[in-house]
């Protein structure tokens, strides 16, 4: 078995989605918005539903982009929920949100789009090298 350190990083993808589910787990007791049943409800729903797929995101591609999704819900949440006016609930869930959609690309493999060097042109692959003819007989 490999040391922890020379392990690629994709590896270690579905630990930190693990870890990111587990603060959400724990976020409402700890910065004290737990008085708000949307918030803790919802935090609830997220561990239950998406906690189990952080496992799977490097092996199946589908639950790398539900984590993505799942992400994007946490980061947006309290204003759809209404409980965006506690300071401490909005700024945990964005941040953690933020994280999570992150995680979720990177184990989905998803690249930012390339911007095309000012005043240049896009690289054109190689063309294929021509294929020789042969002497011989031909049927």
């Amino acid at each position: 078995m490999k040391p922890a350190s020379a392990r690629p990083a994709r590896d270690r993808l579905p630990l930190a989605a693990g870890a990111l589910v587990l603060w959400v787990a724990i976020a409402p007791w700890l910065w004290g918005y737990a008085g708000s049943g949307p918030a803790v409800a919802n935090h609830i729903f997220i561990v239950f539903a998406f906690g189990p797929l952080t496992l799977l995101i490097v092996a199946l591609r589908p639950a790398a982009f539900v984590i993505v999704a799942s992400g994007l819900w946490v980061a947006v949440s309290p204003w759809l929920l209404g409980y965006a006016t506690n300071h401490s609930a909005w700024l945990s869930d964005l941040i953690t949100g933020t994280l999570l959609t992150i995680v979720g690309a990177r184990a989905a493999a998803v690249r930012a789009p390339r911007r095309v060097p000012e005043g240049g042109k896009r690289r054109q692959p190689a063309p294929a090298p021509a294929v020789a003819e042969t002497t011989g007989s031909h049927p």
